[in-house]
Parts: structure tokens; sequence; C-alpha cells
């Protein structure tokens, strides 16, 4: 899901959660994987500390315990011995591992021993923090969209749903430019994820009242279940309509925002179905510079009890992506119809007018 490696963070909170134990160090971009020979036993290294992690720390222990068996039992077969290179390596687990595993979270990927040795079990220091702090700053807080649409329609783009103060003081400021509009669409298609107390903070500004959203369990741990809230936030945008554009690249984080509203009744989901990618967790260093993303823990919808892996978050209303914003502004437009008087009336008509044309 996460398309590049910019940073130690950006790796660990692109899909649903950061996990804070799991910190990543990055002293520059990885070496390419069709450059890195491999020896059949170096490959085999790889493959069999991937099954001992998934023996320890995937979040469903059963699953995990019996993919790693049906590792072992491949690499004894000699499944990988013909990798020649990182890439053909990743190759193979991608053709027989992943198929195994069966989450949409899982994936391998080769980041180099100088990275992978940077790997700490330690939370980010203070230093670390600020410096992500201000490249979200930079980034323009993965909040890259701000506009009105005909009819006064409020239209919102989120990147990525993260935790940070850049983040919650851009979108407070989004949300007080758009507080006039008569309905939201809030764009989160291609959205890689983000963290839940991200997610909750965006849904905070569209409830009236402390509101739960998931709750996320460590299977290793039993004291370690911890529900995530939507605080009420101003500017608050809560008695006008709410649709959210969705597609097949939605994913983890932002599928959790677009289910969360959902099951509350709170917004119209307008697009595709998403990508199926519920499970949080975060990278584990494998032997050979190699790294795996690991599930590690289990989210639940607190209305539902359940979440979207594998089948991803139904549209409400079903379109093809490139067609769901003109889709949904036309939504938008006739939600305020329905109530709208004299001015608003006349502006909300005035956009449906241009929808037409």
């Amino acid at each position: 899901m996460a398309k590049h490696f910019r940073s130690h963070f950006w790796a660990a909170i692109a899909m649903l959660a950061l996990i804070p134990t799991t910190a990543l160090a990055q002293p520059g971009p990885p070496a390419d994987p069709a450059l890195v020979e491999m020896s059949s036993a170096e490959s085999s290294a790889v493959v069999l500390s991937l099954a001992e992690v998934l023996r320890g720390r995937f979040a469903f222990e059963d699953r995990g315990v019996a993919a790693a068996s049906r590792i072992e039992a491949l690499e004894q077969q000699g499944t990988f011995r013909d990798a020649r290179t990182a890439a053909d390596l990743l190759d193979l687990i991608e053709t027989q591992i992943n198929p195994i595993v069966d989450d949409r979270h899982f994936r391998v990927r080769y980041m180099g021993a100088e990275i992978v040795a940077g790997f700490s079990e330690a939370g980010p220091s203070p230093e670390e923090i600020a410096a992500f702090h201000e490249e979200v700053r930079l980034r323009g807080a993965e909040i890259p969209e701000i506009r009105w649409l005909a009819g006064n329609v409020g239209y919102l783009r989120i990147n990525m749903f993260l935790d940070a103060p850049p983040v919650t003081e851009k979108l407070a400021a989004a949300m007080s430019i758009l507080t006039n509009t008569g309905a939201l669409i809030i764009d989160v298609r291609s959205a890689p994820g983000g963290e839940p107390a991200g997610v909750a903070n965006v849904i905070g500004h569209l409830v009236t009242e402390r509101t739960p959203t998931v709750t996320v369990l460590d299977t290793s741990n039993p004291a370690g279940e911890h529900t995530f809230y939507a605080e009420p936030q101003t500017p608050a945008f809560t008695a006008k309509p709410v649709f959210v554009l969705i597609d097949q690249e939605t994913g983890s984080g932002a599928e959790e925002f677009a289910y969360d509203l959902q099951a509350m009744g709170r917004a119209t989901l307008v697009g595709e179905t998403t990508y199926g990618a519920a499970n949080p967790g975060g990278f584990l260093p494998l032997a050979g510079g190699f790294v795996a993303f690991i599930p590690m823990q289990v989210v639940s919808n607190t209305i539902t009890g359940e979440n979207w892996e594998g089948v991803g978050v139904q549209p409400d209303i079903k379109t093809p992506a490139e067609e769901a914003l003109t889709q949904a502004h036309r939504l938008a437009l006739e939600a305020i119809l329905k109530s709208a008087t004299d001015v608003q009336r006349a502006i909300a008509e005035e956009g449906l007018a241009s929808l037409d044309q």
C-alpha cells in the first residue's frame, strides 16, 4: 500500500496503525533488489526467518503457526533455491507465501543490511518525532486540496490519516474554510491509510458526541486492547450531509474511515469497493536485509464487531472511481435542495444546472 519508504515513520504508518514499538531507521534508499545477488543458503535464511517471525508475531496465532510450517516445508522442498537475486526471491515469496499468509497487509521487501541494522523495538526519540512533524507540515499535512464546488458543496481531499499536530491544525483550518458549505465531500480515493487516532480525529468534526470508532486488540498481550473515540471537534460539521469517495486503492486506515462512517450512518460512500486491508502491524526485520510487514493486531468496528479484511468496504453508491466525484456532487446538491430555501436554494440549483450542462 505504501508506495515509497520516505522515512521510517512513513513506512510504519502507511498501514492502519503506527505500532510504537516498531520503529524503522533508514539512512538511505534501499538498493535495487534486482542487483542484489543471493545464494541458496541466503535465500533459505530469509525464508526461514520469515517463518519464525510469522510463528511468533502474527496476530492470529494458529494461522501464524500453520503458515510457518507450510513455509518451512516449501523451503525443504527447494522452492526458493533457484532465486539468484533479491528480486527473484521477492517474486517467489509473493507467489508462494503471500497466498499462505492470506492477509492484505502482509508483504516482504528488501531494504538492505544497513537499514535493517537500524531497526529498533524502542519508540522514536523526541528528536525523531519533531523531525516527523516537520516533514508532515512540509507535505501539507497530507491534506492537499480544499475547495468549493458549484452549488456551495465543500470538497476535502485527505491522503493520510495521521495523529500529529500539523494534521489536526490543518484539518481544523480546512473545516473552518468549509463551514458555510451545505454539504461535504471527503475524497480518500487512493489514500493508503493512516492510524486509528488520526481517523478518529477527522470523524470528531462530523459527530455531536464522543463516539467509539474501533477497538484494536494485541493478541499477544491480554491487556493490549484499546478502543479509539472520536471526540467532538471544532469547527463542527455535524448537521449536514457527508459523502466519502472511495476506490480500489483506498486502503487500511482510509478504509477504516469509510467503514466507521458507514457503520454509524454518518456518510454516503460513493465509488468502488476498497482494497480490503484491516489488521494493523509494522515492519519486522528478517535475515539478509529483508523486512516483512506483519499484521500484529486485530481491529474491529465498535458497531459491527467486524472489519473489512479481504472483502473491502462496499460503496453505498457504486460507480467508477473517475466518476465518483461528479456523482457525489450531484447527490450532495440533491440533499441540500431537500431543505434549502431562498439564496441557498438558488445557489444549489445553479450548481445542479452546471452539472447538467
